[in-house]
């Protein structure tokens, strides 16, 4: 509680204390054999100071307990410590003169200066400083176990206040996976994601990236062309671990025969086999079951037709596959317009399957004109 004193009786006091403190060192310097006798006179008496020390951001007073300080030019000259209320007194500042007195308080130079005089002595000399300095904390970044991948601080500006929030990264070495964040004080806006934010704690603080042998990684299955028939992830619990051994397994469409796996990275057990095993390498991947046309006769498929009507079984096109079987087929022409038929249509036909307003276009103004015409001339090719 500050003492409810009024201004004169302040000033009062402080003019006593520091008239006290500058009589006894007068005394002290008369006193023969308390100190030595100066060759050329007695030094200067010191300039003495006190009244309150304040901040403007936030508005309100120094608390106790801070160190004020007093320079002549570069030369500290005389210190003290704040009291409650952000009173200060006895600030003697030590000659020789002249130059002008500065001010600092817990570091910060403060707003008010004045000249030094010898035996000078300013009472209700009031201090003021923009603020306080900000404590700030050291972050460390470690890595647990060691070796096993690394920790940024991507903000990269420790020592950090409390409260302020800092991106953090993890990354980990092959063979390993990253697990979460730990650390004993502070908060994590995501302590399981790899990418997150830390809020500083009012204490330094060592965040951690704990990391697990294995990775997670997610293995899609696809199939080309994509109406050729269906992929599966028979184990399915992706995402896996690096190494670790999956089931798939592949079913051709109607039309369809099974002509191989494929995939960027990992190991397949037999690339041939309808059912086999795939090694999954550390990255994501994608498996893709690959198929062609079936190769007898009757089974193939029109892709661009199946592709138009969204169905392999559509009357339209059971026309179109006889016609085949039965005038194409039959001639080494046909035969190879059909081969390339084959070979070129199976892109053209996924780019169709996705979007239903070409479907509808291909179907009326293509394949619908061609099953007409194919189907009005059947007695005649048929014979």
């Amino acid at each position: 509680m500050i003492r409810q004193t009024s201004g004169n009786d302040l000033r009062r006091q402080r003019a006593g204390r520091l008239a006290g403190a500058l009589g006894l060192l007068l005394a002290l310097a008369l006193i023969g054999g308390i100190v030595p006798v100066y060759a050329d006179g007695i030094p200067p008496m010191p300039m003495g100071f006190a009244g309150t020390a304040s901040t403007v951001t936030p508005a309100g007073p120094v608390p106790a307990g801070k160190l004020v300080q007093a320079y002549v030019g570069t030369a500290l000259r005389g210190e003290t410590i704040t009291q409650a209320g952000g009173v200060y007194d006895n600030l003697l500042v030590q000659g020789p003169g002249p130059g002008t007195v500065t001010f600092r308080i817990d570091g910060v130079l403060a707003q008010e200066s004045t000249a030094w005089e010898e035996g000078e002595l300013k009472s209700g000399f009031n201090l003021t400083i923009a603020s306080l300095p900000t404590v700030g904390y050291n972050l460390t970044m470690a890595v647990s176990p060691a070796g096993t991948g690394n920790a940024t601080d991507l903000t990269n500006t420790s020592p950090y206040a409390a409260g302020v929030g800092v991106s953090i990264s993890a990354v980990a070495a092959a063979g390993y996976r990253f697990v979460n964040w730990t650390a004993p004080a502070g908060g994590f806006s995501n302590p399981n994601s790899a990418a997150t934010t830390f809020t500083m704690p009012a204490q330094s603080a060592v965040v951690t990236a704990n990391f697990a042998v294995g990775g997670e990684y997610t293995l899609t299955m696809a199939a080309s062309p994509i109406m050729g028939g269906q992929a599966y992830d028979v184990t399915g619990t992706s995402p896996y671990n690096q190494g670790e051994v999956v089931s798939i397994q592949a079913v051709a469409a109607s039309g369809y025969q099974f002509a191989g796996w494929a995939a960027p990275a990992g190991s397949l057990a037999n690339a041939n086999a309808l059912a086999t095993t795939f090694t999954m390498p550390a990255q994501n991947v994608i498996v893709t079951a690959t198929f062609q046309v079936a190769s007898n006769g009757g089974g193939g498929v029109c892709f661009i037709a199946t592709a138009a009507y969204g169905s392999s079984t559509a009357e339209q096109i059971d026309v179109l596959r006889e016609f085949r079987d039965g005038v194409l087929l039959e001639s080494g022409i046909g035969s190879q317009l059909v081969d390339l038929y084959y070979r070129l249509s199976p892109p053209i036909a996924d780019f169709i399957s996705g979007n239903s307003f070409l479907r509808t276009l291909v179907r009326e103004l293509l394949v619908d004109p061609v099953v007409w015409v194919v189907g009005a001339a059947g007695d005649i090719w048929r014979n």
